[in-house]
Parts: C-alpha cells; structure tokens; sequence
C-alpha cells in the first residue's frame, strides 16, 4: 500500500522541485509561517497591546507543547536552545565530590561536553553506535546524579526505551535528562517519565532557530532553580524597586530571565498548530510506514544500515554507515534528494510532508550511485 503526505507539499516553500528527506537536520518551511511572523511584526509596532499578544502566543505555543509532552504549560520555559536547558542542568545541581553523570559515547557534542565543562566525571558508555540498556545500568552508581540520553539518536536513529531508562535510574537515584530533538513532532515523548526534557525547534516541530523546549517535571525535581536571574524570573511585588530580596516565580518560566525570542515563538506556535490537527499518533504512524519501506530497500541495495528495524525502536531517522557520506549526500543534493551527511552515516529523515514516492526516489538514486 502506498502512503500520501499527511500535509500536503504545497503547503511548504520550495518543494516543488525537490524530494526533502532532510528534516533530521532542517525542515522545509510552511507557507503560513510567513504569515505567523508577519503577525509578530505588526504586534511588535502597535505598543502595549501588541506585546500582550506576544506574551500570549509564547502562552499558547508552552501549551501545545505541554500537550505534546503531558505536561502542563507551568512546567515549560521558551528558552534560545536546547543546549541552554541542558546548561540550566548542568549548573543547577548540587553537585558532591564524586559526582558522575553517564552518557552515551555516540551522543551529540552538546550531551557530552557540557557536563565536562562543569568538570564532571562524565561515564561514557556503548562504542560507536547507541549505549545498550545493559551498558548503562553497568555504567551507574550511587555517586551516579544524572543519566543523559536522546530519545532518538541523531546519529543511528535508534529510539531509546524512556520507561526502561527510568527503572535505572530510579533505582541509583539519578535524574533522567532527556534531548527529544529528533523525537518531539514525529512520535511520542512521555514527559512523565523524564525529570528534564529539552529539544530544538527547527527539526521535527517544524519550528525555527532561537527557541528551544526545556522541560522541568514539577513532580520529579521542583527544587531545580536557575542561577541566573533576570526581571522575567521573579514576581514583580509593588515594592519592586526598593526591595533588597526578590522572589522567583513558581513556574519554570523563571529559567527565561528576559524576553523570549518571540518572533521565533510566533513561528514555533504556527507549526505546532500544523503539527496538532494532524495529531503525533497519526505522523508516528506515518513516518514507521515510510520508514519500514526505506529499510526494506536499503536491504535489498545490501547496505550497512544502523537503524534498527522494529518499529518500537526507530523514529524518522534511517542512517546507512558510509565513509564518504559527505560525498553521497552532495551527489544526492546535485539529483535534487536532500538528505543529510557526516559522522560516518547517510542520514534518511521521514516526515508528515514525506510519502512513498520521495522513499521510491532515494532508494533509485542511491542505487544509480552505487
């Protein structure tokens, strides 16, 4: 059976000519994005009122993704990155000598270096590919604060067990930080079994660069506070200005500090509204259907896959081991099929916007070039 896009390509700028197979590194963009960002812009120009419709968007988009995760919006901060979430972590333990945090030697640089740069013990575990759920419990002690992992590998595209995750860490007493960029808007990501979630916004979510999801879950770790503070992180009591003290505001937003980068927000909520009435079970649905087919072809081309291939294991990212994948993706790119190069893998990247024609046209290609 052959599979149509879930949203049409006439929906996205600069589709039309292309097979965009690219999102595990960027997205296309929607058509009315342009519109989301043209409303920031007339907003941002009408004084007060327009920046209570900002404040009022960066309300909406928290909630959209509140709901992607099974949260609450209270629990959500719009932050610049994802890597300042993971920073907000990193300072915000109490950490004892001894310390260690365990870490997936294949993960991104962010995942990995921000802890040394605190001058944590960092525990990397598994070899080139994705850390085993063996691998990570042999890995973690009672000194043990924090477990690392992304819920999709950008690298493999492997799809860690958050429920298996969990059981280890509770079991050491760890916290469990979890990147979902490759993961948030393609499949599921049970928030509640995460202390911290955080993720980009210009793969999956169809968003943009300059905002970024971090997760606190008020029930796991509501003693997380930020360690910078601006006029955004505190309640403003009458008496503000001749205050010696301050108060910080009991939801997560006081991780924000300032302004968030509401033009970012503006478009982020766009996408997540896209995203929403099409529903994540459905795109999840869509993307392991596309996926199994790509798997099934590069089988057949007899070529080094690193994705697994059950469904329950696997998102939208299928990655082939290949020591000249900077040079495939070029040779893809010059045929019009984006795909993404580097680390040693082809990365293959699925989405709403895909169907099995665009699966059918890499495989060919990929085939030609062999």
């Amino acid at each position: 059976m052959r599979a149509g896009s879930l949203i049409p390509k006439s929906e996205f700028i600069g589709l039309e000519n292309v097979t965009h197979l690219a999102a595990g590194g960027e997205t296309p963009v929607l058509i009315s994005n342009a519109a989301a960002v043209t409303r920031f812009m007339v907003d941002k120009g009408v004084g007060m009122p327009g920046r209570d419709r900002m404040f009022a968007t960066a309300t909406r988009a928290r909630e959209r993704l509140a709901r992607l995760l099974g949260a609450t919006s209270q629990e959500i901060a719009l932050l610049w990155n994802a890597t300042a979430g993971l920073h907000a972590v990193a300072v915000g333990i109490d950490w004892r000598p001894g310390d260690n945090v365990v870490v997936g030697a294949s993960e991104f640089a962010s995942l990995l270096h921000i802890w040394q740069a605190a001058g944590i013990e960092l525990r990397r575990v598994g070899g080139g590919r994705c850390a085993t759920l063996d691998e990570v419990a042999d890995a973690v002690d009672s000194h043990t604060r924090a477990i690392v992992v992304s819920h999709v590998s950008y690298l493999t595209g492997a799809r860690s067990d958050l429920a298996a995750l969990r059981e280890i860490a509770d079991r050491c007493g760890a916290r469990l930080v979890v990147d979902a960029s490759h993961s948030l808007g393609v499949v599921p990501v049970d928030g509640s079994l995460c202390d911290v979630v955080v993720s980009c916004c210009y793969k999956w979510l169809l968003g943009t660069h300059g905002v970024g999801v971090f997760f606190v879950n008020s029930k796991r770790w509501h003693q997380l506070e930020p360690k910078a503070v601006g006029w955004n992180s505190v309640i403003h009591e009458a008496d503000w200005r001749q205050r010696t003290s301050f108060h910080l505001k009991p939801t997560i937003e006081k991780f924000e500090g300032g302004n968030p980068s509401f033009m970012s927000i503006y478009y982020l909520d766009n996408a997540l509204a896209t995203l929403e009435e099409i529903g994540i079970s459905r795109i999840e649905s869509h993307v392991l259907e596309l996926g199994r087919v790509l798997l099934d072809g590069l089988n057949r081309l007899d070529v080094d896959q690193l994705t697994p291939a059950r469904p329950a294991d696997r998102a939208g990212n299928i990655s082939i081991a290949t020591p000249h994948s900077e040079q495939l993706e070029a040779r893809l790119r010059e045929r019009s099929v984006l795909t993404w190069g580097g680390d040693g893998r082809l990365r293959i990247s699925v989405h709403a916007y895909n169907d099995t024609a665009d699966v059918d046209r890499v495989l060919e290609e990929i085939e030609a070039l062999s």
